[in-house]
């Protein structure tokens, strides 16, 4: 079940000020030695709750939680194993529905020296124009796409960008070829992961291109889609009776088609990771950087260089309930869970981008507020954080968060990209006129008889028939696949056949030279 932490009613201690959140109640955050020997006070806390801590569904098999393989330490690596382990009712007497804060809480009181162990399971909200409060300072309300009564550029804020012709979503004809069709084939493409609602029916990722999880790409057309279920492979139609989109039914595919455009060489790895309403559990996508991590670590060791990843763009983030005001500094949540493993991920060769979310806002938005606070270490590949750019690129879009923390801006407000052709809702064109009710009474029946030509149908544009496969959409969702690409090209052309981690991280920073400003970079 998913909650919202209330800073005015949420149980705190008498030194502690929260932030709001949107967390799963029955769920909690577990790493390290914690998820095989629980300390005894944290096991007396869920005891006299009246619960019990399980694994997920996917560990139900084993006697215990699996251990990863060690990870190699000769990077610095700071991550350890984190899983999500159920909060599950064992004694029913007195005992309550699970509420993750409140176990937290108790936890942290009896066993404070521990405690760091666990945390929250987040719900992590898509960055893109649809769902993520807009104006809303951080609330978990959604904002942009929300539409109602009021009349386009008058009073509307941010909100605006949620409207048709405004930069909310819309269906677009593109005459622009695939342009992966004519990019340079690259011994070793850079590859570019992109976790979220997977890739649709579209023909710039036809069904050849796609591969199995296990399976070689072709070179530098590759669209591996790893995950299931893959949201954008369906029609992204919310309910049967209504006939209405998910808010971000396409989002995947959205993301994809800006990668192909500015790195058409390069490989898309698209992980389904998020449902088409836009939301993605923590422990799901810690799960998924884990597993990254572990992967490039193993290719690394055997200088396996087509399974070498370059890029990593993340269209999704929170706001944690540590941070209590809109000016508060993001150094302080460095050691968690999320933090940690992205900071690995830099230190293996990965270049992070991050979007910096939609409610204009300068309270931290995470994951994309860690590249204001986190220090990477020598080497070490650093999170860039990506805000949105109006159309004209010299102002920024309304909606769009700000911070020290946002490291750059690309275009994110009214931009074009990919959308699976199988998405057409219920909504219908304003005007819809058959092409034989424009004849003349006497030239209708030559139609009829088939002596005659029957003309085309006539109609105004119907909003949400994306059949063409292409729209247009607002959201730093989009700049951050934006940035990511041109990272990816810039790898490509200062070659990217070389996979140890030194050619990889010199070529990281050398990439991000090209593309940013050298003096926002650190290194």
């Amino acid at each position: 079940m998913i909650r919202v932490l209330d800073p005015t009613t949420a149980i705190v201690r008498p030194d502690q000020e929260i932030g709001d959140t949107v967390y799963i109640s029955d769920r909690l955050l577990v790493r390290g030695d914690q998820l095989w020997t629980p300390d005894a006070r944290v096991t007396g806390v869920l005891k006299r709750l009246g619960l019990g801590l399980r694994p997920p569904a996917r560990y139900r098999d084993f006697k215990e939680i699996p251990h990863r393989p060690e990870r190699d330490r000769q990077y610095g690596l700071e991550s350890e194993q984190v899983v999500g382990l159920e909060l599950v009712v064992i004694d029913p007497a007195g005992a309550q529905a699970p509420d993750a804060w409140n176990v937290l809480q108790q936890i942290r009181i009896a066993a404070p020296d521990v405690a760091r162990a666990f945390e929250l399971v987040h719900v992590l909200f898509a960055t893109s124009g649809e769902l993520s409060g807009v104006g809303k300072g951080g609330s978990h309300v959604p904002g942009i796409g929300k539409g109602g009564s009021h009349v386009p550029g008058i009073g509307m804020g941010p909100d605006e960008f949620g409207v048709p012709g405004y930069g909310g979503k819309a269906p677009v004809a593109v005459v622009m070829a695939d342009p992966s069709r004519t990019a340079p084939r690259l011994n070793r493409p850079p590859v570019v992961v992109m976790p979220d609602t997977g890739i649709g029916d579209h023909p710039w990722f036809p069904d050849e291109a796609v591969v199995g999880v296990n399976a070689a790409p072709p070179a530098s057309l590759g669209v591996q889609i790893v995950g299931d279920p893959v949201a954008d492979r369906g029609t992204g139609i919310t309910s049967r009776l209504t006939g209405e989109f998910d808010r971000l039914a396409g989002h995947g595919t959205f993301i994809a088609g800006l990668v192909r455009q500015t790195a058409p060489s390069a490989r898309l790895q698209s992980q389904a990771i998020m449902t088409s309403d836009g939301l993605a559990a923590e422990d799901d996508v810690l799960e998924l950087l884990q597993d990254l991590l572990d992967d490039q670590l193993k290719a690394l060791a055997t200088n396996d260089a087509a399974s070498i990843v370059d890029v990593l763009t993340l269209s999704f983030g929170c706001y944690h309930e540590d941070l209590a005001d809109e000016d508060s500094d993001p150094s302080g949540l460095t050691a968690t869970n999320f933090a940690t493993i992205l900071r690995d991920l830099g230190k293996v060769g990965i270049l992070i981008v991050a979007g910096a979310g939609n409610d204009a806002t300068s309270r931290p938005f995470l994951p994309a507020a860690f590249a204001g606070s986190t220090d990477t270490g020598s080497g070490a590949l650093p999170l860039v954080s990506v805000g949105s750019l109006n159309p004209n690129q010299s102002k920024v879009s309304l909606f769009s968060n700000s911070g020290t923390w946002v490291t750059t801006y690309r275009h994110g407000a009214a931009i074009v990209s990919t959308l699976p052709r199988k998405q057409n809702a219920s909504s219908q064109a304003s005007a819809d006129v058959a092409g034989i009710d424009t004849l003349p009474g006497a030239e209708q029946q030559g139609v009829i008889a088939g002596t005659a030509p029957r003309p085309p149908d006539r109609a105004t544009i119907d909003l949400d028939d994306y059949t063409s496969g292409f729209g247009v959409w607002s959201g730093t969702s989009f700049a951050a696949p934006v940035l990511a690409g041109q990272l990816a090209h810039a790898i490509s052309m200062l070659g990217s056949e070389a996979t140890d981690l030194t050619s990889m991280q010199k070529r990281g920073w050398d990439a991000l030279a090209r593309v940013l400003h050298p003096k926002r970079l650190l290194r």
